[in-house]
């Protein structure tokens, strides 16, 4: 497990949208999000400064709730179903996970007993942050950071 590593990250002010979705549609409503976030950015003209993420708050089931947003500079404006949120800073251990999101469970599991072993909990959901563009690059090369906010 040393490929996970603790670190403090920074406050971020974000532009996001909230979805509900099942195990078998995330992806669509995954891609609704991301081009609803979007479109939002490019007719606002905010300045995106990061990668895009992803926040399961509840736990993947039948019927859940996720955020998709992006890291935004100060002067962003919500809009019509896009919130503008500040996401806490602070302690997080990362872990950094290569190949397709339907592995990503392994990784996940790798990081949150890896916080258990430590002795630590979780501040608040952990995040999805993905590194690279699934639409260019092949399922095995995906580069997801996954982010758990620690207390």
């Amino acid at each position: 497990m040393n490929d996970i590593q603790l670190t403090t990250i920074p406050p971020q002010l974000a532009l996001v949208v909230s979805k509900r979705a099942s195990l078998t549609t995330v992806a669509e409503r995954m891609h609704e999000a991301f081009t609803q976030l979007m479109g939002h950015v490019q007719a606002t003209g905010a300045t995106v400064t990061g990668p895009p993420f992803s926040v399961y708050p509840e736990m993947p089931s039948d019927d859940f709730t996720f955020l998709t947003g992006v890291p935004v500079a100060a002067g962003a404006t919500a809009g019509d179903g896009v919130e503008l949120q500040d996401l806490p800073g602070g302690e997080a251990a990362v872990l950094v996970h290569r190949g397709p999101y339907d592995l990503l469970a392994a990784s996940y599991e790798r990081l949150t007993a890896w916080v258990e072993s430590s002795g630590r909990t979780p501040a608040a959901p952990p995040r999805e942050v993905y590194l690279n563009d699934a639409r260019t690059v092949p399922p095995p090369e995906l580069l997801t950071q996954l982010v758990m906010p620690l207390a």
